[in-house]
């Protein structure tokens, strides 16, 4: 078997209410690769980068096409290690690419050998994991965030804050602890799409919640101040978590090496496919911290995270409330299988993208995400 063609495209939708916080143009695009062999298996894989550049998907995959038509998909690791072009790829966007062109790779193999991809990463491991409904967009009023909490398909809550004065934040997260009780509040700061707090205000900021019980406060800084991160994390009591914008090893090895976190965030989508998530997931591990698997994508992230979080020991597993029409069906399953624990999957992702899914929801020219 040979890998004949290799091609990206993105998928635009419209995205939640049509106003969501950084979408102005009231859509969402998705980054989709697709790896077609010459028995003509069709692997499909998401870069979570499409979010941001979608216009650059489609030209990147083609220069890397290049690297790896003709050879045998189900040899994975020789594959991957072929699309290690010298300095680029190391980590960023093109690592992000490469990991869902790999994730394509996993999904060939499971249809070949006739299992589901978890069980292609583990044979033996069935995981526990718990699992989170995140939402709580940072434009939302404190009415709004009870709203949210009503319809949330698991119990556990993450909200966002950072935009609005820290005074209506507060107030935004008691909000949140008051209507969920005693289940999990998880407050995310998107530093590193606002980055406009210091360590100082940080620090301040996290410690002035220290009584609403939360889980963890996430990404307080931008993810490129390492340096700053350790500080607040020796100066706060909240667990801190981060590592949704972290890709490739330099990243990863850099903040488990360090004092800085207490729950590392790898996104499926983003950190460089599933090779690099087992190890980052086995590193954390060896080093005491644990592992959020993050998800913001559509049905293929979050069926990616899925079989992740079956195969290897991740601890929690994040489902994202706000409504993506593209594969929104197909997400809906997801979360039932999630509720039920039924893991009589599919073979392979166990995702599909048909003609009809692609003439629905053409892309959007200018859809990245712009504040």
């Amino acid at each position: 078997m040979k890998i004949n063609k290799v091609s990206g495209y993105c998928l635009s939708s419209q995205y939640g209410d049509g106003k969501v916080f950084g979408q102005p143009l009231g859509v969402k695009s998705i980054g989709i690769i697709e790896v077609v062999t010459d028995e003509g298996l069709v692997g499909i894989g998401e870069t979570y980068s499409a979010v941001y550049v979608p216009e650059l998907i489609e030209p990147t995959v083609k220069f890397i096409e290049s690297l790896i038509v003709g050879m045998n998909p189900i040899e994975i690791e020789k594959v991957y290690e072929s699309m290690n072009i010298p300095f680029v790829a190391m980590n960023g966007f093109i690592r992000t690419v490469v990991g869902a062109i790999e994730m394509a790779l996993w999904d060939i193999k499971g249809q070949v050998e006739q299992k589901p991809l978890y069980k292609l990463l583990s044979e033996t491991n069935i995981n526990d994991f718990d699992v989170y409904s995140s939402g709580g967009s940072v434009a939302y009023t404190p009415d709004e965030i009870k709203k949210d909490i009503e319809k949330l398909p698991f119990g556990s809550y993450k909200m966002r804050v950072g935009v609005q004065s820290w005074e209506d934040d507060k107030k935004r997260v008691r909000t949140a602890r008051n209507e969920l009780g005693s289940n999990d509040l998880m407050v995310d700061a998107i530093m590193g799409t606002l980055n406009t707090w210091d360590k100082e205000t940080a620090t301040n900021n996290i410690n002035s919640l220290s009584e609403e019980n939360l889980t963890w406060f996430e990404e307080p800084l931008h993810p490129a101040n390492l340096k700053d991160l350790r500080w607040v994390w020796k100066n706060t009591e909240v667990p801190i978590a981060t590592g949704e914008g972290l890709s490739g090893k330099l990243d990863f090895d850099s903040y488990l090496e360090s004092d800085c976190l207490d729950i590392i965030q790898p996104d499926i989508t983003y950190c460089g496919g599933f090779i690099r998530a087992k190890k980052i997931i086995e590193m954390a591990k060896e080093k005491n911290k644990k592992v959020a698997l993050h998800v913001w994508g559509s049905s293929i992230s979050l069926m990616s995270a899925l079989h992740l979080s079956i195969a290897t020991d991740v601890d929690w597993l994040e489902v994202p409330t706000v409504k993506l029409d593209i594969l929104s069906n197909e997400f809906e399953v997801i979360k039932q299988i999630i509720k039920d624990k039924d893991y009589s999957l599919r073979n392979g992702l166990g995702v599909k993208i048909t003609g009809e899914t692609k003439n629905k929801y053409p892309f959007v020219k200018n859809s990245g995400y712009k504040i």
